[in-house]
């Protein structure tokens, strides 16, 4: 793998670690972190690093949560291996058999890896453009909405009171809809009316929480909703504008496009490969079944169940 960016891992690092982390600096620079027995040397993280997507790797270790959350993770794995190790736990049969196993698993799995990796790369522009084409009337803009709502929070009043209230605000929207926009400004407990007048555009599915989103989606143009109840108190909603998806230009797509055609090509590489291999035939004497299943359960579980009547 390329070495990872000193600069990032340096201020990455600098933010995840805590004061007691940091208590006792690491001198060696070999070493990445040290906690009681544990520790993580460079190539160990670096061997860590090289398990996540080569796509990928770059962001996730940008992510000083991700970053921080991997670290503690090969930090408790060393404290654990070190505790077996002084006890000789390691060198017991079934122990020494489960590590090769998790060797074996991890090569299998670095090797396959490698193998897609090594493969000729394909035209993946031509690939995304080629599935553009053939698919350009279902590649549509995000869907959006615009809408202003009221908020009567529950932060500081019962539920009791904070539906007593939003009722009493939607019967005097029922009487007169176009009193939304002052009601908003005498009402509303968003913090953010005072700058937006209750205003949010250009919403995706997912920006808001659900039960909002579901009414708010649901609404026509110009319609205004009964009470929704959420998290943060009673919400009336009204939908400004919920324009039509437009088919999107291979341009605005083309990045995306590239990426899945990408994904999709090493997928097949992948699936080729491992069923070509589980394809061959699978050889089993009948003598080392029987020792397998006399070494889990015992002698007698093979054996036929005796007769009872004699």
């Amino acid at each position: 793998m390329k070495p990872l960016p000193v600069a990032l891992l340096a201020i990455s690092c600098s933010l995840f670690l805590s004061d007691s982390d940091a208590a006792d600096p690491v001198v060696d620079p070999d070493i990445l972190a040290q906690r009681g027995k544990g520790i993580v040397t460079q190539q160990t993280f670096t061997a860590r690093a090289d398990m996540i997507p080569s796509n990928v790797r770059r962001g996730a270790l940008r992510d000083k949560n991700r970053l921080r959350d991997v670290i503690n993770t090969l930090l408790l794995r060393s404290q654990l291996a070190q505790d077996a190790r002084e006890t000789g736990f390691d060198k017991e049969e079934i122990v020494i058999e489960r590590m090769r196993l998790a060797a074996e698993a991890e090569l299998s799995k670095a090797w396959v890896q490698h193998y897609v990796e090594s493969q000729p790369a394909a035209d993946y522009e031509a690939m995304a453009h080629e599935y553009y084409l053939l698919n350009q009337e279902r590649i549509l803009s995000s869907d959006q909405i615009g809408v202003t709502h009221i908020l009567i929070s529950t932060e500081d009043r019962s539920d009791d009171e904070a539906k007593i209230l939003v009722d009493s605000i939607s019967r005097q929207l029922e009487e007169d809809p176009t009193a939304f926009d002052e009601l908003v400004m005498k009402y509303s407990e968003d913090p953010s009316a005072i700058a937006n007048k209750g205003k949010f555009v250009n919403i995706n599915r997912g920006d808001m929480v659900e039960p909002f989103e579901n009414v708010a989606f649901a609404l026509s143009d110009g319609e205004i909703s009964e009470p929704v109840r959420t998290g943060y108190g009673y919400h009336i909603i009204r939908l400004d504008e919920h324009p039509d998806r437009k088919k999107l230009k291979f341009d605005d797509v083309k990045s995306t496009l590239i990426q899945e055609a990408r994904t999709k090509h090493e997928e097949r590489i992948k699936a080729d490969y491992l069923g070509a291999l589980t394809s061959l035939d699978v050889s089993m004497s009948e003598a080392a079944l029987e020792e397998m299943v006399k070494r889990l359960y015992g002698e007698s579980y093979s054996e036929p169940p005796r007769d009872s009547s004699k």
